[in-house]
């Protein structure tokens, strides 16, 4: 069956960057133009759209092996073993299963369950990808659509190893998530993850995470948190592994994560921070300026008032990516302050590099306050209980002190609409 539809290369999004070469331009355009629509006639059939059973929510995926392993992002398949519909770009569906996913990179795997050989694109090394090179963008953006083949953009590699992503100016939109970014020798360097500050910078996971973590995500693992921290954090971070929170000038950790190099230490949910690396712990940021200059490995000493004790413990750091994959693996959470008071939590990851104004909503975590309010992931918050909103720091620091039986209205941006959606969360149990 021939699985290629017509398409026009008149609607290929050119990005054109000048690289200040001037040897033979028409020429350098030719082949680019040959290269692209090989690419394009054959790897077409291989981009899929992935859809769960148990959701309408389209995302989209490459098949990298002829008995259907396919290449998406962690978020679109969320967990292994759901039954999935894979739809291929002339309309025609298979049975498809999800399979593992590491959630700290947004990488996963699903694989089509029916009998046959399908079409499929080779995994190639995005470790020699380069910058400003031309790349491929090939997904299903705003869900699948029978009355037209995947649509395709054409850019260039903006940085590599940011924040262990690989960043684009190919335009992508909803829909594009888990979709290939080919090399102009039709190999798979990435897998579209996310949208940065603007259409036109967009976040790939790179294929070198994939082969990484891939017999693991074959087995069906699922590790990692996209949930924990805001998105767009180095995944090689230094970590503690405490969420704190400032009260009447006082340095209070709010939550010790299981599996935390904190937890081990011996630090306790309610402890008060007083110094941290020899330096007196004054404000939050002290402490993230100290871990964050630190190095993973790292032995810090952290001296804290528990009650009317102090005592000193000796952490020893870990990436941000070994403490999300360790999260939920420990029945038994750190210690709780008895006297301690309960903080709730919104639930929504919010994009920590967006250059938007206002604070962009990432993902809304499933069972949440956001989730059961109404909020949707690209949601952009722009004010807060009538306070304008110009950040994401912004919007964390104004419902910190939020508490129990306490309504916030927030003020939302949906799509790009200019009239702003009141969304009230109830903060209580």
């Amino acid at each position: 069956m021939n699985f290629v539809k017509s398409f026009s290369f008149a609607s290929i999004v050119f990005c054109f960057i000048t690289n200040g070469s001037f040897a033979d331009p028409v020429q350098q355009l030719k082949e680019r133009e040959r290269k692209v629509k090989k690419v394009v006639s054959e790897l077409m059939p291989t981009v899929v759209a992935v859809v769960g059973d148990d959701q309408p929510a389209t995302g989209s995926g490459v098949i990298v092996s002829e008995d259907g392993l396919i290449m998406t992002a962690g978020h679109v398949t969320e967990a292994a073993g759901k039954k999935l519909t894979i739809i291929f770009p002339d309309g025609r569906s298979v049975k498809g299963e999800s399979l593992g996913a590491n959630r700290s990179r947004d990488a996963g795997l699903a694989r089509i369950t029916e009998e046959g050989k399908w079409p499929f694109a080779k995994i190639g090394n995005s470790k020699k990808a380069e910058l400003g090179e031309w790349l491929i963008a090939m997904g299903h953006p705003g869900g699948y659509d029978l009355n037209r083949s995947p649509p395709i953009r054409l850019g260039r590699l903006i940085s590599s190893g940011t924040m262990g992503m690989l960043r684009t100016d190919c335009t992508l939109v909803g829909g594009d998530s888990g979709g290939p970014l080919f090399n102009l020798q039709g190999e798979v360097v990435g897998i579209h993850s996310s949208i940065g500050g603007s259409l036109a910078e967009n976040r790939h996971v790179p294929s070198a995470v994939f082969k990484s973590g891939w017999d693991r995500m074959l087995a069906g693992e699922i590790w990692g948190s996209l949930g924990m921290m805001a998105a767009g954090v180095d995944p090689d971070r230094p970590m503690l592994g405490v969420r704190m929170n400032e009260s009447d000038g006082n340095v209070i950790v709010d939550k010790v994560y299981s599996n935390s190099p904190a937890q081990r230490a011996g630090i306790m949910d309610g402890d008060q921070i007083l110094r941290i690396g020899g330096i007196e712990a004054g404000q939050m940021s002290d402490v993230v300026e100290k871990v964050a200059s630190s190095k993973v490995g790292n032995e810090i000493e952290i001296e804290v008032r528990r009650g009317e004790d102090k005592k000193v413990f000796s952490v020893k750091l870990i990436s941000w990516e070994e403490l999300a994959a360790g999260l939920g693996k420990e029945k038994q959470e750190a210690p709780s302050n008895p006297g301690g008071s309960s903080r709730p939590a919104l639930g929504v990851i919010l994009d920590a590099e967006s250059d938007a104004e206002g604070a962009v909503v990432y993902e809304v975590i499933k069972d949440s306050l956001a989730a059961s309010s109404g909020f949707m992931a690209g949601d952009v918050v722009k004010e807060i209980d009538g306070s304008k909103i110009r950040s994401a720091e912004e919007m964390v620091s104004s419902i910190r002190s939020a508490d129990l039986g306490e309504v916030i209205r927030f003020a939302v941006q949906r799509e790009g609409q200019d009239k702003l959606l009141d969304v009230d969360v109830l903060f209580g149990k």
